[in-house]
């Protein structure tokens, strides 16, 4: 419908009650639309956020009024446009509101062109997602970016065309409505900050247009942007420095937080927010289920600060918010907001702003931290990080993942380090990328440092999950063992983000094991940026190994695809449950209790190469009674020692079975190596009455048929995990204990061995 555009007359505004006067104008402008009365009920709902938003920002005189009757406009027109399969799928969300909290959902993220080389070709690739359990697609920048450079597609030209390397709109519209079809969701980059230099409106301005040169922050001199440079951190200081680009065409200095063909829209100018509005909406109509808001900290700048995580930029995102209720209720916003946790879950709402601004933030601590325990071998730190780290609102979640797109940035909090390690924070981020870099004595790493700081020696890091988990140099050197015990790493990493709080995300190749790529060296546009490394394109030969038993690609594609497999239906991984970081004994061992709706389960992981034993007699006493359901093994069983084994880099997922008693006893085979002198023999004790339970006068003899095996076959009952330990004696006496401790399974035999004693 064409509407007017508003004149409020400053005479006849109330400023004293302006939601009611906006309510009332508004009102009268859609009383005869066709769909005036969903419209308006989502006015009713939504008005009093905007406004309140919009307000703080641009203030609440008659003309702020005008401009935020074009907001509304444009998210009418945005909503006149939407679909009507999208409307139903709006309505139908909005009966659900945790739709995307449901412990089935798993996300993927890729590159068209990597991927798959086009958007026709994603299409085809939906059964590879749906055998690893994908429900939710991140799909990299698509948009039609500037030529040459363009910061991986982050440098939109036009918001409302594909890039014609990957197809087209339509093409984008086809996938999105098969990926619907097939209960997965679509999210798509929204690049906010800032556009390319060569979109339309950055070339109006650079021709002179006054409306489109107050879209972006120019400087006739160096004046302002010497004041801002002082305060202003930058974020490519290698090979992008400063935050201001002069451009010849204006005779100006324009704002490039990023790279100087990005240009940084001014938020303070209401225009600039009613036209990216529209934008949003466009993309939001082709059948988009989460915009990823790219880069929102940089949205407002303010003179003295460091311009990131400003007031001003929340509300932008509240009013947005409100906007896109109005015309697209059930498409979600996903913060790109890489800060500190106490900054980041303010992008989720909070402080009675709860549920009106995004729905979905990055959980990036989790991952860097997870990285850390890893080269540690000890999670005392990720406990700590993740014991402190924000409640996120009930209306909202993370996103939770091993590696991206991006570097990982070693944020590791000063105060925690100190509390939970009593190290110096600057050498243990510095250590964490020579680790990852492959430059201290026990690295088995191939990473590359990114962004070094030259004062402190602290570095980002680049590379692959296979480089970085010794995958990669394990098949290189042919190393079968540690080929196993790099998978194992990688399993283990994906245990924790799986069974943490929010959607657990997957990048793309790291399912199948893909190595750092070199190929980006060859590219003059890619070779100065090696985050290029872990971007590789997807080896399809290689995941067809997927099928092969035993190979790298077997092993971590179905041990991620049992995760993904458990989470569907476990209802304590509701995004809204509770979560509960414990402190079970081990340091090398982390541990997550969580809550949903009643049930509980708990997540064991174990960063050391040793097997660990967590004691179970300080937890609550719902998990001292009875057994423990394995999730993942789909066992029930009982631990006659009170402590849970877990092998190295193992992980456990329990849940409490009360009322279970181990069953009829099964016979269970023993096999020990230990080289004895003549009249030496070797005797076997433990935690099982039929082992003596620890008394050496009751040990079992072993028989030395095999030896320097020695063996023996008990009787134990099904479902009980039990401890033993070997001993020799001579003329009776006992000479000599085993230095450590072994975990068995009833009908299995030895599992684990090197257990420290209780």
């Amino acid at each position: 419908m064409v509407r007017h555009d508003p004149d409020v007359n400053p005479a006849n505004w109330d400023d004293n009650n302006p939601v009611e006067a906006l309510h009332e104008r508004l009102t009268d402008r859609y009383a005869d639309h066709p769909e005036g009365e969903t419209i308006l009920d989502r006015l009713e709902a939504n008005l009093q956020t905007f406004w309140e938003a919009f307000s703080t920002v641009y203030g609440d005189d008659a003309r702020s009024a005008e401009w935020a009757i074009r907001a509304v406009d444009a998210a009418v027109s945005g909503y006149e446009s939407r679909d009507e399969e999208l409307r139903a799928l709006d309505r139908e969300r909005a009966q659900q509101p945790d739709w995307f909290q449901q412990p089935d959902h798993v996300g993927y993220m890729a590159y068209v062109d990597l991927f798959a080389g086009d958007l026709d070709s994603v299409r085809e690739k939906i059964p590879y997602l749906k055998e690893l359990g994908v429900t939710y697609l991140h799909l990299m920048p698509l948009l039609e970016p500037r030529d040459g450079r363009s910061d991986g597609g982050y440098a939109v030209k036009d918001y409302r065309s594909v890039d014609s390397d990957l197809g087209t709109m339509g093409d984008l519209r086809t996938l999105a409505a098969d990926l619907r079809e097939e209960d997965i969701l679509l999210s798509l980059d929204f690049v906010m900050n800032h556009t390319a230099r060569e979109h339309e409106w950055a070339q109006a301005a650079r021709a002179g247009e006054k409306r489109f040169e107050q879209f972006y922050l120019t400087f006739e001199d160096r004046t302002e942007p010497d004041q801002y440079e002082e305060t202003v951190p930058e974020v490519f200081p290698d090979f992008a420095p400063g935050n201001f680009t002069y451009d010849e065409a204006m005779d100006r200095w324009v704002w490039t937080s990023f790279y100087d063909f990005q240009w940084d829209l001014d938020y303070a100018n209401p225009d600039v927010f009613v036209q990216m509005l529209r934008e949003m909406l466009f993309i939001a109509n082709v059948g988009t289920d989460s915009l990823r808001l790219d880069a929102v900290p940089f949205l407002w700048k303010e003179m003295g600060t460091d311009c990131r995580n400003r007031p001003e930029a929340h509300e932008i995102l509240r009013a947005y918010r409100a906007l896109v209720r109005i015309a697209a209720p059930g498409v979600l916003f996903k913060a790109e907001a890489i800060v500190s946790p106490e900054e980041t879950v303010k992008y989720l709402g909070t402080g009675g702003h709860e549920g009106e601004e995004c729905e979905i933030a990055y959980g990036a601590p989790l991952m860097a931290h997870a990285w850390h325990a890893l080269a540690r071998e000890d999670a005392r730190l990720l406990s700590q990080a993740m014991a402190k780290l924000p409640q996120t609102p009930e209306s909202a979640t993370w996103l939770n993942y091993v590696r991206c797109h991006d570097d990982i940035g070693w944020g590791l909090d000063n105060g925690d380090v100190q509390a939970a390690l009593g190290r110096d924070p600057t050498a243990e981020r510095r250590f964490c990328a020579d680790f990852y870099a492959g430059d201290t004595t026990d690295s088995y790493a191939e990473g590359y440092r990114f962004q070094v700081d030259e004062a402190t020696g602290e570095a980002r890091t680049s590379g692959t999950m296979a480089a970085l988990t010794g995958l990669q140099r394990a098949q290189i050197e042919g190393d079968s063992e540690d080929v196993d015990t790099a998978i194992r790493r990688g399993l283990l990493l994906h245990s924790v983000v799986y069974a943490m709080k929010g959607m657990p995300l997957l990048y793309s190749g790291i399912e199948i094991g893909q190595r750092n790529d070199f190929s980006y060296l060859a590219d003059p546009l890619k070779a100065d940026d090696n985050r290029w490394v872990h971007r590789p394109s997807f080896d399809w030969d290689a995941a067809e190994k997927r099928t092969e038993d035993d190979t790298v690609q077997q092993r971590l594609f179905d041990g991620i695809a049992a995760l993904s497999d458990a989470r569907k239906g476990l209802t304590p991984v509701h995004a809204q449950g509770d979560e509960r970081v414990l402190e079970v004994g081990p340091a090398e061992v982390f541990a997550v209790e969580r809550v949903y709706d009643d049930e509980r389960m708990l997540a064991f992981a174990n960063f050391s190469g040793e097997p660990q034993a967590v004691p179970l007699d300080g937890l609550a006493d719902v998990w001292t009674r009875g057994g423990l359901v394995d999730i993942l093994d789909d066992e029930t069983v009982t631990f006659a020692d009170r402590r849970l084994l877990v092998a190295p880099y193992g992980y456990r997922w329990v849940q409490p079975a009360p009322e279970f008693e181990s069953g009829e006893p099964v016979s269970t085979p023993i096999a020990v190596d230990v080289e004895t002198e003549w009249g030496t023999e070797v005797y076997l004790t433990g935690s099982l009455d039929a082992l003596g339970n620890f008394d050496p006068d009751k040990a079992v003899p072993m028989a030395a048929d095999e030896y320097p095996t020695w063996t023996a076959e008990i009787e134990v009952p099904e479902g009980t995990t039990f401890e033993f330990e070997w001993l020799k004696k001579r003329d009776g006496k006992v000479v000599e204990w085993s230095p450590d401790r072994y975990g068995a399974t009833a009908g299995d035999g030895t599992v684990l061995s090197g257990l420290d004693r209780p």
